[in-house]
């Protein structure tokens, strides 16, 4: 069974996505809340990976194009060929230590986990996950002068 869980920040009276829904498919129909948070924190971390190599590698190979010197063309001429430089990539996150900032996250109330409209409270609490179940991890961010 996959569950699909959202991320908001609550700015104020507006409410935005912080990060893609991502779809996660837990081995059993309970969870605790800290197993909730390694799975989403683990597939929230694919997802943005692939995005953002994605959306690095086209704007990379845009610019690349756009902008190959004629110098660079004719050094590349006279190699025997005219080739687009690579896209360097950042090191992917280290999961295991995102997960331990969410898990710290959730303990200072940094961000709430909803379960169907029901705030969750401990680490250890279990929830019961069912094809309908709605899942919101909610970042609350301070308004402005207090």
């Amino acid at each position: 069974m996959d569950i699909v869980v959202h991320s908001y920040c609550l700015k104020g009276a507006r409410q935005e996505p912080l990060l893609p829904p991502v779809s996660v498919t837990p081995t059993s129909s309970t969870l605790t809340v800290a197993e909730l948070i390694r799975l989403t924190v683990a597939e929230q971390i694919a997802a943005l990976s692939v995005r953002h190599w994605l959306e690095q590698r086209s704007v990379r190979e845009v610019l690349d194009r756009q902008y190959l010197s004629e110098r660079d063309i004719l050094q590349q001429a006279s190699a025997g060929a005219i080739v687009m430089p690579q896209a360097t990539t950042s090191a992917a996150p280290d999961v295991s230590a995102e997960v331990e900032r969410a898990l710290q996250g959730f303990e200072t109330r940094a961000f709430r986990v909803l379960h169907n409209g029901v705030m969750l409270h401990n680490l250890d609490e279990s929830i019961e996950l069912n094809a309908t179940s709605q899942l919101a991890f909610i970042r609350l961010m301070p308004l402005i002068g207090g």
